[in-house]
Order: structure tokens, then sequence, then C-alpha cells
């Protein structure tokens, strides 16, 4: 298990969120319902820590195959959620740069 201490730092975080969306363990586009409240000791999807009582906790979901009642859910710490939303937006915002073909 990481060490919550080490993982505060922003780079870290972010590195770990572009890993877990490359590994496909979390989608890359925005959650189809999300919602916060205090952390019921779930373990983060991005970090692998719990997310404690006295800490916010976002569970995001995502309906599987645009079905709404089939809903994958993933929770997260709100630090974790933050890193992640970056790295979904620079993974896709890389995509999108079409690159000139060599002449």
């Amino acid at each position: 298990m990481a060490d919550p201490a080490s993982l505060n730092d922003e780079c870290t975080l972010r590195e770990k969120a572009r890993e877990v969306i490359l590994a496909g363990k979390l989608p890359n586009r925005r959650p189809d319902g999300m919602w916060g409240g205090p952390g019921g000791g779930a373990n983060c999807t991005i970090c692998s820590v719990p997310v404690k009582g006295g800490e916010v906790e976002f569970e995001i979901e995502f309906a599987r195959d645009g079905d709404n009642r089939c809903l994958d859910k993933y929770h997260v710490h709100i630090d974790c959620f933050a890193a992640w939303e970056l790295e979904r937006h620079n993974l896709a915002c890389r995509a999108a740069v079409v690159l000139p073909r060599p002449a």
C-alpha cells in the first residue's frame, strides 16, 4: 500500500492518475454522475489508499455502454480527483494534436 504522505505531491498524484487512465482502470471521460461526502473507507481508485471518514471522498459514476442502469462506480480522494481531471484533459489534448506527416 502506498504511503499517504508521499501521495500529497501533485506530480506523484498526476502520474498515478495517468497510469490509472492508461491502464483502463478509470475512464478518460467526464463522469455521468458524481457525489461528494465524507470518506467511507473505500480504497481510492487512483492512489489505492483508503478514503477515511475525516476526508472528502468523491464517488464518480460512469454509465456502462450508455446504459444509466449499469453504472461503474469509483471512489477517489478530492486531490486524486483533481489530478485525474488534469491528466484526462492533458491526454485528450495530446490525442487531438495532429502531427504533420514527413514529406
